[in-house]
């Protein structure tokens, strides 16, 4: 018998870290684990991205012409994917095209009617999907099946299927081999389903009471598995890990025993913040995200959230103290928030001190709470994705042109740029708050034509230079070039980190004929101020400083060693030689062409900036 060929099929967004068809593979995944169904079946998942054709992606599902063809559908890739199943319909009739994901469970008749569906599956869709397959191997029809809804379907909340309650009865999508860890840079997982709050504006939760978890055996499994795999990242899907604070402690431990070295990325909650599991993130290697989205308890309150800022603080400065590695994300054009409300919580936000801080405009994303209210709180919104709020009572479209301003200018200057470290100093010395700032810098950022192009480099040249007109606009001209120095430094390490570790091990031994280069994340500085001393600002303000030390050049090269970034300070000598390993001329050319005659120090130098992964032999 001829098998039914099942094209499971995500459309990501290029280059994004997350671009994992984590969904399409837990669909496989537990259709495999069903011997009727499967021996019936020839599943697969395909990947594509938003920056791919319609005519592309329609043209490679169908080279080998399928039975069915699903699609995880979502805000961002929903135009394409209605656009693919138009084509794929229109020359080929005969194939059946159906839908998931959550534009599917927001809007399920809309969609149904946006493209040539033959079914959308509403709600989680690994038992509903299998039922599908078996339905339609045994010749019965679909109707009736509860999630899924058919041409002339109506909404009947009654008829809805029930999530999984047992997560543990689905099949891991890693554990069974269904994907490949190795093929992917960054992996999704999944510990939970469902939150415990109700934000106003998330999809989340709606319609499901709790939170859902997966076994601690089947966490360690797959953690040992991505382990052994050598996987870099993995980011954690579930939208508060923290919310049951003893579990997520285990499992940071076990984080820490089982794969120490693998960057993960974890959605928290402040309520469930204390100093030990403030101190276990700073031991793992991680990043944490954390909802602020704005400082007005108001504001909050439309979309069932709180705040006390006082107790808020106190919580971020749990993380500060431990070195842990956060960001916070904001939201302007919330109900009953407006353009003064909005900077005053940026404002609230970089004192804070995070490392790094996400700004979106509102979204009024069907199947919300808030989208349901939006007529009530007069939010005038894009009808289609990404839902974008275009204006409302508190936010006119001058005023979301405004905070989109000021969004591109935090984004660029404190994010890309790695202000984190320094742009409180400034802030201080200068008197004046964040919001100012970065207006300020928004308007000097208007004269770039592409600034979203712009290298780390040049952003940290631009910083230098936007800071310099403010301290001379503020009367602290005399104080700029400890400034300067500092910028340059947080600019380095900055753009050190992100350039990563060298990737390959280069020859260990080398001699006068070698030809050297720099690692990708090495950068030598010269300094007007020794390197220690500068550290202390912070502890120290500028004019303290400024009475304490004097001017003393330095040598400073910063690297990335191991995916650690780390500093020496050096003399001239050394400086001159780095500068001088551009891949071109042997060792021996170098030490000719800058006059360099100490050779046993240069080779001990060279065996430790080998070994140091600083350089590397071409």
């Amino acid at each position: 018998m001829k098998k039914i060929t099942l094209k499971l099929v995500s459309i990501h967004i290029k280059d994004s870290p997350q671009a994992v068809p984590l969904a399409a593979a837990s669909l496989k995944a537990q259709i495999d684990s069903v011997p009727s169904i499967s021996q019936g079946l020839d599943v697969s998942f395909h990947d594509y991205y938003v920056d791919n054709s319609a005519d592309f992606i329609s043209e490679d599902i169908c080279r080998n012409i399928p039975d069915m063809v699903g699609f995880s559908t979502y805000l961002w890739n929903r135009h394409i994917v209605l656009e693919t199943c138009r084509i794929i319909k229109g020359k080929f009739p005969a194939v059946m095209l159906f839908a998931g994901g959550p534009e599917a469970t927001a809007l399920p008749l809309i969609l149904l009617d946006s493209a040539p569906f033959d079914f959308v599956i509403k709600g989680e869709g690994e038992i509903v999907l299998t039922e599908v397959m078996n339905r339609l191997l045994n010749g019965d029809t679909l109707e009736d099946i509860p999630g899924v809804f058919l041409k002339g379907a109506k909404l009947n909340p009654g008829k809805d299927q029930q999530p999984v309650m047992d997560l543990n009865s689905l099949h891991s999508p890693f554990l069974t081999g269904t994907i490949d860890p190795c093929r992917y840079s960054g992996l999704l997982w999944e510990l939970s389903r469902g939150c415990p709050f109700k934000c106003g504006f998330c999809f989340e939760s709606r319609g499901v009471a709790g939170v859902r978890q997966i076994s601690s055996d089947r966490i360690r499994k797959e953690l040992e598995l991505f382990e052994e795999k050598k996987v870099n990242q993995v980011f954690v899907l579930d939208p508060t890990f923290n919310s049951d604070i003893k579990r997520a402690k285990k499992i940071l431990r076990m984080i820490l025993k089982t794969a120490p070295l693998i960057h993960f990325t974890f959605e928290i909650r402040t309520e469930f913040i204390d100093s030990e599991i403030a101190k276990l993130f700073a031991r793992v290697h991680c990043s944490l995200q954390i909802g602020l989205q704005s400082a007005h308890p108001e504001v909050l309150a439309n979309v069932n959230r709180t705040i006390d800022t006082v107790k808020y603080a106190e919580k971020i400065a749990l993380l500060n103290k431990a070195g842990a590695i956060f960001g916070l994300d904001l939201i302007y054009g919330l109900p009953g928030d407006t353009p003064d409300g909005f900077k005053q919580s940026l404002n609230y936000a970089l004192s804070l001190q995070p490392n790094h801080l996400d700004i979106f405009p509102l979204a009024v994303i069907p199947g919300t709470a808030l989208y349901d209210n939006a007529e009530s709180f007069l939010l005038n919104s894009l009808q289609d994705a990404p839902y974008t709020l275009i204006s409302s009572p508190g936010f006119s479209e001058a005023g979301m042109a405004q905070a989109e301003c000021l969004k591109n200018a935090c984004e660029i200057f404190y994010n890309r740029g790695g202000a984190a470290g320094w742009m409180f100093m400034a802030l201080e010395t200068l008197g004046i708050n964040p919001s100012d700032f970065l207006s300020d810098f928004a308007v000097h950022l208007s004269s770039c034509e592409q600034p979203f192009e712009l290298t780390r480099e040049e952003i940290t040249v631009m910083q230098s230079s936007f800071v310099k007109e403010q301290f001379v606009r503020h009367n602290r001209k005399n104080l700029f070039p400890v400034m300067e120095d500092i910028i340059t430094v947080h600019g380095a390490l900055n753009r050190s980190l992100y350039a990563g570790p060298l990737v390959t091990e280069g020859e260990s031994r080398f001699n006068d004929e070698t030809i050297f280069c720099l690692s990708p994340g090495t950068i030598s500085l010269s300094l007007k101020y020794d390197f220690d001393e500068l550290m202390t600002v912070g502890e120290l303000t500028f004019e303290e400083f400024l009475d304490h030390y004097s001017t003393q050049k330095t040598y400073l090269v910063i690297y990335n060693c191991g995916g650690a970034v780390k500093t020496l300070i050096i003399d001239r000598t050394l400086n001159r030689l780095l500068d001088s390993f551009k891949g071109i001329d042997s060792l021996k050319a170098v030490c000719g062409k800058e006059n360099i005659k100490a050779r046993k120090k240069i080779y001990e130098f060279l065996e430790f900036a080998v070994k140091e992964q600083m350089i590397h032999a071409m």
